[in-house]
């Protein structure tokens, strides 16, 4: 497995938001507590909010009250400039000091005289109880740091998880939920802090419907009712769309309400569809925990799910009641509504959210960030914590040392042991550092670190092993060791079965043996996924009905938690079955992804091993075949005449050159009673073995013939057709030539079955063969169709009277055929050309030359088909 490339790009878009999200709590921070950062600053006399198109007076205090500031009262003016945004009065107070006068020119409601009053300015404190102060610490300080702390720890230990992103902007909307008084932060940068805290409000439940659907991994959404794909196609865009309007306004009333005046009317209408896109996002968020709590494949999982939906319920509830009431109130802020301890309360309860997902994450293992956690301590432990100790001991050496050296009561020797002994406790330091890290590793963190490493090392490895043995016994042994799984068992198919090829950790072999088309094989093969078993949950899949009780049984002999497949893209080659852990925890999502990768590389090594077990197999029964062809090649090559029936005036010569190990071509010399001689040339169709087959069926069958035939060849050849036809399958036939001499007579009776019609060169009177062109050549075209192809045939046998100094050339189209590389044929009239050329020449010679020509004009080009050739020649008297 190639390591991953470093997730650069995540991690610089993570440092800007962090950055961001920071900053953004620093200055909120000083904006809720600037006595405890000893920042002089001055109280909001009042907090001014846009309703129903008016910039009104909320929130307003005891000394703008005195001032005659009335809660409600329109805002026209700030120390005379027109109030068209926000940010003229938060201007104002951000240079203001306490004891400053604030000059508020107002309109009350309903009547059209303006009013200005001078309020006082005095410092900021916390109208509080005790209770309180600690109440406003906890939610406007505990609550956002821990969650741009938790949030961004998650997302850092896990760059590339969607669900660690979306979890992200779910925590930072907790870290704003106060006005921070943006509007005092100066140009710009109340701009973009008012976008950051409006487009976390009202996406918030975008996210809160993204993260419920892919923590901690993505629902399949085949399981899911159908109205969850529609709603999320709709509400995401839905939401996206308002909160960039929502943003717009937000801004707009910032710095001029003028230019948002008619997109704040339009929202205003929207505030019903608003409401419901919140309930809709948020209600989403219970729906999908409730959902994959159902469809959870283990309790484990199922505890996770029902963890957040409790922390969130309780947590959500009591706020989400009060906001209802609000809405029907007619709007009014929470604090004018309720008591300020049942307000604070019902946020305060807004924590446990965020600790409820602290601890299903950390602690329930649900995004497996503890490997993070590990890997801080290890090192703090393995390098800091060594590196404070050696130093401590040093000094302590050092000490001694100085000590004992100015000590009159110790002798030398004393001294020297003591310093001797300090400085083998620094050389054992490092042990105990080892063993103390490991003890913790097993205490608290179950190798996962060590697991991630061994398991990565392993899918790296298995690519080398090509023997399925030295392979499963690797990948068994170290999944074993890495992941403290004391039994491991790998079935392979076999056969249309899946049988035990090797455990690990079993008293005796398993006797698991499944069958292809077992419930469990289906599955595997179905999902490819890493399947859990829990035979004690009678909801579990093991437990249904389509497993059947011996199939049950096999599998509980296996005492396996998990089980892994095998498998390449076109079949499953096998499982592995996993045993609990010794440490009893459920295999987390780190887990599955590791294993899974690593037997993707088994199923690939598995399959490289099993097909270099078929190459290997394959090389062995090419060499028998090789062998046999060779053994076939020397028992076809005894089936051609080995010596020459001697014929007095006659020299005659046949070679057959094959183009494979065994030929199809044929030709054979029979001595006959009364001292005639026989002659015979076949060409099979196809080649190989089979065609050597027929070769043989043809030859026995001609010679069992050819001996009481006579001179009644055309019968030979019906009978020699018919038994061929009887022999043979419906797609094997010969061309065929047979031809007896007679010494005596020199009369050569023939019978042509669809072969090449031999040609007979006529000897001159000088002895000479006529020229090229000469009619003197003549063909044997007479008569029949090929043998073995149509039952009873009728041929036509034909007469020739040979004379001396007379040449007949008998072959097959192997040797007229025969092609150069540029695909061009010898042809025939080349190999006239060359028997003119070998006039002077026996028969044996004259083949050889005829060869020799046809293979200069071949060029070394590959031999297509068979070459036979038959040579007879009438010698001189």
């Amino acid at each position: 497995m190639a390591p991953k490339k470093p997730a650069t790009l995540q991690y610089i878009c993570l440092s800007i938001l962090f950055v961001f999200a920071c900053a953004y709590q620093v200055r909120a921070t000083i904006y809720y507590f600037p006595e405890y950062f000893h920042v002089r600053a001055v109280g909001w006399p009042f907090i001014p909010a846009y309703t129903e198109g008016r910039p009104l007076a909320t929130f307003v205090l005891p000394n703008a009250l005195e001032a005659g500031v009335k809660e409600g009262d329109i805002l026209v003016a700030i120390n005379g400039r027109p109030f068209t945004g926000t940010a003229v009065y938060g201007d104002v107070i951000a240079r203001a000091k306490a004891g400053d006068t604030l000059q508020v020119a107002v309109e009350t409601p309903g009547e059209a005289t303006t009013r200005t009053m001078n309020v006082i300015l005095e410092a900021h404190k916390l109208f509080l109880s005790n209770v309180g102060v600690v109440l406003v610490l906890t939610l406007k300080l505990v609550l956002p740091v821990f969650c741009i702390l938790l949030g961004f720890w998650v997302a850092a230990a896990r760059p590339r998880d969607p669900s660690a992103w979306l979890l992200l902007p779910v925590l930072l909307f907790l870290s704003t939920l106060y006005n921070a008084g943006i509007e005092s932060w100066g140009a710009g940068i109340r701009d973009l802090a008012t976008i950051y805290r409006y487009m976390l409000g009202f996406t918030w439940p975008l996210f809160m419907f993204l993260f419920g659907l892919y923590f901690p991994d993505r629902s399949d959404e085949r399981e899911g009712p159908r109205w969850w794909r529609w709603i999320k196609s709709i509400f995401i865009p839905a939401v996206i769309i308002l909160a960039i309007l929502v943003t717009i306004d937000s801004v707009g009333q910032v710095e001029n309400f003028a230019l948002v005046s008619r997109l704040d009317a339009f929202l205003d209408r929207l505030s019903p569809l608003i409401f419901l896109l919140n309930f809709v996002g948020v209600g989403s968020f219970f729906a999908s925990m409730k959902i994959k709590s159902h469809l959870a494949p283990s309790p484990d999982v199922k505890r996770r799910f029902n963890l957040v939906y409790a922390g969130a319920t309780v947590s959500m509830t009591p706020l989400f009641i009060l906001t209802v009431i609000q809405i029907f109130k007619g709007g009014k802020e929470l604090e004018k509504l309720f008591p300020e301890w049942l307000v604070l309360g019902c946020f305060m309860m807004l924590m446990l959210f965020p600790v409820t997902l602290a601890y299903v994450i950390v602690v329930q293992r649900a995004m497996d960030v503890r490997v993070v956690i590990r890997q801080g301590l290890q090192y703090a432990l393995a390098r800091r914590g060594v590196l404070i100790l050696q130093i401590i001991l040093t000094a302590i050496v050092i000490t001694a040392a100085i000590t004992l050296e100015g000590s009159a009561q110790r002798s030398k020797p004393q001294k020297m042991i003591i310093i001797s002994l300090c400085f083998i406790a620094i050389l054992w330091l490092r042990k105990l550092a080892v063993f103390v890290r490991a003890w913790v590793d097993r205490r608290f963190f179950r190798d996962a670190y060590n697991a991630e490493q061994i398991l990565a090392g392993l899918s790296d490895e298995v690519r080398t092993l090509v023997e399925t043995k030295p392979l499963l016994e690797r990948v068994a042994q170290r999944i074993a060791e890495s992941l403290h799984v004391p039994r491991v068992a790998v079935l392979l198919e076999d056969g249309g079965w899946y049988k035990p090829a090797y455990a690990l950790g079993y008293a005796s072999a398993p006797d698991a043996t499944l069958a292809e088309s077992s419930a469990t094989i289906q599955r595997m093969r179905a999902d490819s996924e890493p399947t859990r078993v829990y035979l004690d949950d009678e909801k579990s899949w093991v437990n249904s009905s389509n497993v059947a009780a011996d199939e049950r049984q096999k599998i509980a002999s296996l005492e396996t938690q998990l089980l892994l497949p095998l498998a390449t893209k076109e079949k499953l080659l096998g499982l592995i079955a996993l045993g609990e852990k010794r440490s009893e925890e459920p295999y987390s999502g780190s887990d599955l992804r590791l294993l899974k990768s690593v037997a993707a590389q088994t199923g690939l090594a598995l399959a490289n091993a099993q097909l270099t077990a078929t190459i290997a197999e394959e090389v062995g029964r090419r060499e028998k075949m090789n062998r046999e062809i060779e053994i076939a090649r020397e028992v076809q090559e005894r089936l051609f005449p080995q010596r020459l029936p001697q014929v007095a005036g006659l020299d005659y010569c046949g070679r057959c050159r094959t183009a494979l190990g065994v030929g199809g071509d044929y030709y054979d010399f029979l001595a006959l009673p009364e001292g005639m001689l026989g002659v015979a040339l076949g060409d099979i169709s196809g080649k190989g073995i089979p065609a050597a087959l027929m070769m043989a069926s043809l030859q026995a069958s001609l010679r069992a013939e050819a001996m009481r035939a006579r001179n009644e060849i055309a019968g030979l050849m019906s009978r020699v057709n018919q038994a061929l036809f009887d022999a043979s399958s419906e797609d094997r036939y010969a061309t065929f030539f047979y031809a007896q001499f007679d010494p005596g007579t020199r009369c050569l009776t023939y019978v042509n079955s669809g072969h090449c019609a031999p040609m007979l060169f006529r000897a001159a009177a000088d002895g000479q063969i006529e020229r090229l062109h000469s009619c003197q050549i003549e063909r044997l075209d007479i008569g029949g169709p090929v043998v073995g192809l149509i039952p009873d045939c009728a041929y036509e046998q034909a007469r020739v009277v040979l004379h001396p100094g007379d040449r007949l050339v008998i072959y097959t189209d192997g040797v007229s055929e025969a092609m150069n590389r540029a695909l061009e044929e010898w042809g025939e009239d080349r190999l006239i050309a060359a028997v003119r050329n070998a006039v002077n020449c026996s028969a044996a010679e004259t083949i050889s030359q005829i060869m020799q020509a046809a293979d200069a004009f071949a060029d070394g080009a590959p031999q297509h088909d068979d070459m036979t050739l038959v040579v007879v020649h009438v010698l001189q008297q």
